[in-house]
C-alpha cells in the first residue's frame, strides 16, 4: 500500500492515507498516527465532508486506543455531524460502532450500549456480516461490564460462530479473549486460562505483535486467581511492556494495578508499592474513579503489609472517597426523581380532594332539591301538615349541609394533622442528622479559613474533611427522601437496603469482609418513621463491625416473633470489655435513635467472641 500511495491522488489517496493509518494500529502507533493526521489534512483540504468523517472517526479510534476518552468522544461526534450532512453514509454506521467504545471506557454503559443497538440495527439492515459480528463482541463486552454474564456469554458465541463462518482469525482471537476477561470476572481461573491461550495463540498465527498484550492480561488474571504468581508477574510484565508501546494509558493504569497486587502477595512490598503509587497517580490525573478506588485499596493493603499503618489508613480513606464519588451522579438523579414523583402526587392529591368536594356538594344539593319537591307536594294535599313538614326537612336539610360541612372540616383537619406530623419527622431527621453534618462542615471551613497561612498539607486534610462530611450528607439526605414519601417501610425494603450495603463493603474491603443476612420474617411493615431509624441502626452497627471488629463476617439476622420482629446483628470479632472500654458518640446515637422510635435496644460483647446488637420493634 505504501508503495502504491505516490501513484494515487484526490479522495483515493487519501483513502489509502486512513487504510495504512488504520492498519498500523496493532504494529507500531507513532506510524498509526502520522499517516491517519495526514489523511485528515488532506480530506479537510478536499473539502469532501464524509470522507473528513471517516478520518475523524480514524482519529478518534486511535485517541480510544490512547486513553483520550473525553477527546475521541467529540471526534466521534464531529465525525458523526460531517456523515450526517451526507445524507446517510455507510460510515454513519462505523461512528456508533465505535463512539460505543469510548463511552464504555468512561463508565457510561448505557450510552455505549445504545450506540451498539443502532449500530447494530444498520448493519443488519445493511447485511454486513462482519459488521454484526464485530458490533455483536462489543455488546458483550458491555453486557459484562453491567454483570450480565449469561448475556455475554451467550453473545460472544454468537458472535464467534459468525467469526469462524467469516474465517477471520483476528476477531476469532478477540472473542476468545472477552471470553477469557469474562471468566476472570467470574473467578472462573481455569475456564480463563484456557480462552486467554486460545486468543493468545490465535493472534500469533496472524502475526499480531502489540495486540496480544490483552492475552497476556487476562493469562496474568487468572494465574494471579490460581496462586500461580510467578507466572502471572511474567505475563502480566509483557503485558505491560507491549501496551507502554502502544501508549495505552488505560490498560497501563490496570496493569501496574494488578502487577502490584501480585508483587505484594509475593512478599515485594517496595516495588509493590512503587507500582501501585504510579497506577493510583495515572487513574487520578486520567479521573478514572473505579482505579482510584482499586489502586487505593491495594496501596492500602501494601502498606499494612509493611507495617506502615499511616499510610495504609490514608489511601483506605482515599479508596473509600472514591467509591462514595462512584455514586454522586446515580444518587443526584435519585433525589430529583423521587422529587419529581413526591410533587406529581401531590398535584394528583389535590385533584382528588377537588372532585370529592364537588361531587359532595353536587350530592347535598340533589336531597336538598328532593325534600323541598317532597315538601311542596304535601304542602298541596295538607297545607297545614305541609308547612310543618317543610320545616322539618327545611332543618333536617341544614343539619345535613352542616354535617357535610364538619365532615369536610374534620377531613381536611385530619390531612392538615397528617401532614405536620410527616414535616415534623422529616424535620427531627433533617436535624438530627444533616443538620448536625452541615455544622461539622461549616465548622471545618471557620478552621480552615483561620488557617490560610498554614501551608499546602493543612489545606489538604481540611478539605479531605469536608468532603467525607458532604459525602455522608448526601447518603443520610438520600435515605430520608427515601422515607419522606412512604406511609409505610416494608422489612423486604430494608432488607433490600441491608444488602446493597454488603454489597458496598465486599467491594470496598476487596471480599475480606462479608456481611451475611438470614430472614424469616415474613412481610410485615413498619410506619415510615420506625422503618427508617431501625435500618439506620442496622447500618451503624454494620459500620462499626466493619471498621472496629477486625472480623471476617458480619450476620444480620431478622426473625418473626408474633406481633414483633426481633433484628440481631452480630459479628465473630476481637469483642471488648462493655464496663471498661467507653461507648462512644455512635453507641449513644444509636439509643437515642432506639429511644425515639419505640425500638427495643439490647449490646453485648465477650473479648474475643464478637460482638451482637438486638434490636425489637413491635408491629
Amino acid at each position: 500500500m505504501k508503495d502504491s500511495l505516490v501513484l494515487k491522488k484526490g479522495k483515493e489517496r487519501v483513502e489509502f492515507l486512513g487504510d495504512i493509518g488504520f492498519k498500523y494500529r496493532t504494529i507500531n502507533t507513532d506510524s498509526a498516527w502520522h499517516y491517519v493526521q495526514q489523511a485528515y489534512k488532506e480530506a479537510e483540504a478536499l473539502g469532501d465532508k464524509d470522507l473528513q468523517g471517516r478520518i475523524s472517526m480514524n482519529l478518534a479510534i486511535l485517541k480510544t486506543e490512547a486513553g483520550d476518552y473525553e477527546d475521541a468522544i467529540q471526534s466521534y461526534k464531529l465525525a458523526m455531524t460531517l456523515v450526517d450532512s451526507t445524507n446517510g453514509s455507510p460510515t454513519l454506521s462505523f461512528v456508533y460502532h465505535n463512539m460505543a467504545n469510548a463511552y464504555e471506557r468512561t463508565g457510561l454503559i448505557d450510552t455505549a450500549i445504545y450506540y451498539s443497538l443502532k449500530a447494530l440495527r444498520r448493519y443488519e439492515i445493511a447485511s454486513d456480516s462482519q459488521r454484526m459480528a464485530s458490533v455483536r463482541l462489543n455488546i458483550a463486552s458491555q453486557y459484562r461490564v453491567i454483570k450480565e454474564y449469561e448475556l455475554s456469554e451467550k453473545v460472544n458465541m454468537e458472535a464467534l460462530e459468525m467469526y469462524r463462518a467469516l474465517g477471520d482469525v483476528f476477531f476469532q482471537a478477540a472473542v476468545e479473549n472477552n471470553l477469557a476477561l469474562l471468566n476472570n470476572e467470574q473467578e472462573r481461573y481455569e475456564k480463563a486460562l484456557q480462552h486467554a491461550r486460545e486468543s493468545l495463540r490465535l493472534w500469533q498465527s496472524v502475526e499480531q505483535r502489540l495486540v496480544v498484550a490483552y492475552s497476556y492480561t487476562n493469562l496474568g488474571i487468572a494465574q494471579k486467581g490460581l496462586g500461580q504468581l510467578n507466572e502471572a508477574e511474567e505475563s502480566l510484565k509483557k503485558a505491560l511492556a507491549l501496551q507502554q508501546e502502544r501508549g495505552d494509558r488505560y490498560e497501563v493504569i490496570f496493569l501496574k494495578m494488578h502487577l502490584a497486587d501480585v508483587l505484594n502477595r509475593k512478599g515485594n512490598y517496595a516495588e509493590a508499592a512503587t507500582l501501585g503509587q504510579e497506577a493510583y497517580q495515572g487513574a487520578v490525573n486520567d479521573d478514572l474513579l473505579t482505579f482510584q478506588q482499586k489502586t487505593a485499596l491495594t496501596l492500602s493493603g501494601i502498606y499494612e503489609n509493611r507495617g506502615n499503618y499511616k499510610d495504609a489508613l490514608s489511601y483506605l480513606q482515599k479508596s473509600k472517597a472514591a467509591q462514595d464519588s462512584l455514586f454522586m451522579t446515580e444518587k443526584a438523579k435519585e433525589v430529583l426523581k423521587l422529587k419529581e414523583q413526591y410533587e406529581t402526587e401531590q398535584k394528583e392529591n389535590e385533584i382528588l380532594r377537588q372532585q370529592n368536594e364537588l361531587i359532595e356538594n353536587e350530592l347535598a344539593l340533589k336531597r336538598r332539591n328532593n325534600l323541598l319537591m317532597a315538601g311542596g307536594g304535601l304542602v298541596i294535599v295538607l297545607l297545614v301538615v305541609g308547612i310543618s313538614l317543610l320545616r322539618v326537612q327545611r332543618l333536617k336539610a341544614e343539619r345535613i349541609k352542616h354535617e357535610a360541612a364538619l365532615e369536610r372540616a374534620l377531613t381536611e383537619a385530619k390531612a392538615q394533622e397528617n401532614l405536620k406530623e410527616q414535616r415534623i419527622r422529616i424535620a427531627r431527621d433533617l436535624h438530627d442528622n444533616i443538620g448536625s453534618q452541615l455544622t461539622y462542615i461549616t465548622s471545618i471551613t471557620d478552621t480552615t479559613r483561620k488557617g490560610l497561612d498554614k501551608g499546602e498539607a493543612f489545606l489538604s486534610e481540611k478539605l479531605t474533611q469536608m468532603k467525607q462530611f458532604t459525602l455522608v450528607t448526601i447518603s443520610e439526605l438520600r435515605d430520608t427522601i427515601w422515607a419522606m414519601n412512604k406511609d409505610e417501610i416494608s422489612l423486604r425494603d430494608i432488607q433490600e437496603r441491608t444488602q446493597q450495603l454488603a454489597a458496598t463493603i465486599h467491594d470496598a474491603t476487596d471480599d475480606n469482609i462479608r456481611v451475611r443476612t438470614e430472614s424469616d420474617s415474613g412481610d410485615k411493615v413498619l410506619n415510615a418513621f420506625v422503618g427508617m431509624n431501625l435500618f439506620r441502626i442496622i447500618q451503624e452497627s454494620i459500620n462499626n463491625a466493619v471498621k472496629h471488629a477486625e472480623t471476617q463476617e458480619v450476620l444480620v439476622a431478622y426473625r418473626d416473633s408474633g406481633n414483633a420482629v426481633e433484628v440481631v446483628v452480630q459479628d465473630f470479632g476481637k469483642g471488648f470489655d462493655v464496663n471498661l472500654q467507653s461507648s462512644g458518640n455512635g453507641l449513644y446515637i444509636m439509643k437515642n435513635r432506639a429511644e425515639k422510635a419505640g425500638i427495643e435496644f439490647a449490646l453485648s460483647s465477650i473479648v474475643g467472641e464478637g460482638t451482637k446488637v438486638e434490636l425489637r420493634v413491635k408491629v
